[in-house]
């Protein structure tokens, strides 16, 4: 990023094509790549990686530590989002949003084990996600989408 600053600083008449370039990458968003993506950073947690168990601030219950390690795994794909709907990339953050409720639907459906402490987790997660997507809109998820990905989270659509 630094050499990039650089470059575009001795040379400004770059700054179009590297606009470009980003715009490029911003568009390039699969909502499938997204939700393999979260699904691959959620199994990565095992019940050992949570930092449930006595602190210096007191006991952690393993339900939070479970919340919050989810939460962390998802954080990055939640600001990624905000960040294209406020630039109005609003094909591309549409796609991000479906990645991000297709990965938490998946991961709720398989399991994974920090869930077992924290099972009500990707709902209110997806639910969350959604609602930085349609920040300005009164949109739903396509319908399509909902019933062939996540036909158990119909409230997407309602």
């Amino acid at each position: 990023m630094a050499v990039l600053h650089e470059l575009l600083s001795s040379h400004s008449e770059l700054i179009p094509d590297a606009r470009r370039a980003a715009n490029a990458v911003l568009a390039s968003v699969s909502f499938a790549a997204v939700a393999e993506s979260i699904l691959d950073a959620l199994a990565e947690f095992g019940l050992d990686d949570l930092a449930a168990g006595p602190r210096a601030s007191g006991y952690v219950e393993p339900s939070k530590a479970a919340w919050e390690a989810i939460e962390q795994a998802v954080a990055p794909y939640l600001r990624d989002l905000e960040r294209r709907v406020k630039l109005k990339h609003e094909d591309e953050a549409t796609e991000l949003c479906k990645g991000i409720v297709l990965g938490l639907y998946r991961a709720e459906q398989r399991g994974f084990e920090p869930l077992e402490y924290a099972e009500d987790c990707p709902s209110p997660l997806a639910a969350h996600a959604v609602n930085k997507w349609r920040r300005r809109r009164q949109e739903t998820l396509p319908r399509a989408f909902v019933q062939k990905f996540t036909p158990d989270w119909d409230w997407l659509v309602h």
